[in-house]
């Protein structure tokens, strides 16, 4: 979708960008030129997002900064006090204070509040444009669960995304491990060798890495065909543990993104 909202189609740009990340590119210029060419108040207007990509952030700060003036000129006062330049501020909610805001021009101004936490209940599964699920079979490709596995276990950790439209692609998918649970054999995805799992029919992707905490990969997918991914893990601690969702988001497009459910694990001796 193209103009000013709504949600992008996920085709393939060479240059990494969207609509969103131009407007905001054409804005810093304009502004910084002085140049009357273009709507400004449209176009800063039109810079909003539920979730944006690492190009879109940088732009609309640039954009941001571009856009900023004198704030001792702006009638804002703080706590009675005047600003003396950009005002942000960041407190965590069990230390905070009441802070006065008050406005003494003549001008409406707009102050934005942004609340970021973990939530006490974790969403379930689901997401917009790729769903993304996660199974674990034993070496000889039996499906098995996670509800009691012996300390020293091999399992093949298998990740399933699926488009639910044709498209194009950079996809990056996150895997973070349970407490109990560690990467044992990079290199069978790394190498591309899985002859000795022949059960298992993975695609290649771009770029993987084998962290303490999470399996990582980006994938460039150009179809709507779903594709599996799979590495190794083996249980090394006794314990029950808390196991996170896996994700795969588009990169450049991260409104379309997917999470498996949570769910625990526990490893016995």
């Amino acid at each position: 979708v193209s103009g000013t909202g709504g949600l992008e189609r996920n085709l393939w740009r060479a240059d990494y960008g969207t609509h969103l990340r131009d407007r905001a590119a054409v804005l810093t210029l304009a502004v910084e030129a002085g140049s009357n060419a273009v709507d400004a108040d449209a176009l800063t207007g039109s810079l909003s997002a539920p979730h944006m990509s690492t190009q879109e952030q940088v732009w609309t700060l640039l954009a941001a900064n571009a856009l900023v003036s004198d704030a001792s000129l702006s009638g804002i006062t703080l706590n009675g006090a005047p600003l003396d330049g950009p005002m942000v501020r960041m407190m965590e909610t069990d230390a905070a204070t009441p802070q006065a805001f008050q406005n003494t021009g003549t001008t409406p101004v707009d102050i934005t509040l942004t609340t970021l936490g973990v939530p006490e209940v974790a969403p379930d599964a689901g997401g917009t444009g790729y769903a993304i699920t996660r199974r674990y079979y034993d070496m000889d490709g039996q499906e098995v669960t996670l509800d009691a596995v012996e300390t020293g276990t091999r399992l093949v950790t298998v990740l399933t995304v699926t488009p639910f439209e044709g498209g194009e692609a950079r996809l990056m998918i996150n895997d973070p491990l349970p407490a109990g649970l560690e990467i044992d054999n990079p290199n069978i995805l790394r190498g591309g060798d899985v002859r000795s799992l022949d059960w298992l029919d993975t695609a290649y992707p771009e770029h993987t890495e084998f962290r303490a905490d999470r399996f990582l990969a980006a994938m460039d997918w150009r179809n709507d065909r779903p594709f599996d991914l799979a590495y190794i893990v083996r249980a090394v601690s006794p314990g029950a543990y808390h196991h996170p969702a896996a994700s795969v988001e588009d990169m450049y497009r991260p409104a379309y993104r997917a999470i498996t459910t949570t769910g625990q694990m526990r490893v016995t001796e």
